[in-house]
């Protein structure tokens, strides 16, 4: 007999979350509790999920704070992203904070048997990423880092400050990133950041994750 798999599923849209939970209940998994946020997620943490489906567009508590927290508190805890942002950088960050899986929503529109594949292979402990062809020339490690303070607002002085670089290396970098990322300025830069959802972006080590009460 096949183990049912149970799964909570933190999703801001009601509508696709219901929709996708009844999918998904015809391929054997259990969606025990739908959540609209982290906080409410947080709550539903005593039911054990085997598996936890995370969107990181979300009100109250987003997916990028919910996993620093979860990987905090409740570290066992098998986290697949689940968003309709796909951007390689943010796959590569959420992996190296602990998530198991991640996949784009566009990856299963009317093929759910791809997040069926996702949750079962990290439900017996394996890794699924569901890779889509990458659009733009590769970023080197350094500018990956980079791209991290920049979303979060740093000034050149403060990403020198933080990745041992003088200023003017900084801003070297900048104009790298810039054209890798189709653009000749900021504003290109930032224009395309937040339309792959980078702002999503968090650092690898967070500090003061405070436990919800």
């Amino acid at each position: 007999m096949k183990k049912i798999i149970n799964v909570i599923y933190v999703e801001d849209h009601v509508q696709f979350r219901t929709a996708i939970t009844q999918e998904l209940e015809t391929f054997g998994i259990s969606v025990i509790a739908q959540c609209s946020h982290g906080k409410e997620l947080i709550h539903q943490l005593a039911l054990r999920p085997d598996v936890v489906l995370l969107d990181l567009e979300m009100p109250v508590m987003d997916g990028n704070k919910t996993l620093d927290y979860l990987m905090k508190y409740w570290p066992e805890t098998k986290v697949i992203i689940v968003s309709m942002h796909y951007e390689e950088l943010l796959v590569e960050n959420y992996i190296s904070r602990g998530a198991k899986g991640y996949i784009s929503k566009d990856a299963f529109a009317g093929k759910i048997d791809y997040l069926v594949d996702a949750i079962k292979t990290v439900a017996a402990g394996n890794v699924f990423i569901h890779h889509l062809p990458t659009q733009r020339e590769k970023l080197s490690p350094r500018q990956k880092e980079m791209i991290t303070l920049m979303v979060e607002g740093y000034t050149n002085k403060q990403i020198a400050s933080e990745i041992g670089l003088v200023e003017r290396a900084v801003e070297k970098q900048k104009q790298k990133i810039y054209h890798k990322v189709g653009g000749e300025k900021a504003i290109d830069f930032y224009k395309y950041a937040f339309s792959r959802g980078l702002q999503f972006l968090g650092f690898k080590e967070k500090k003061n994750v405070e436990r919800v009460k």
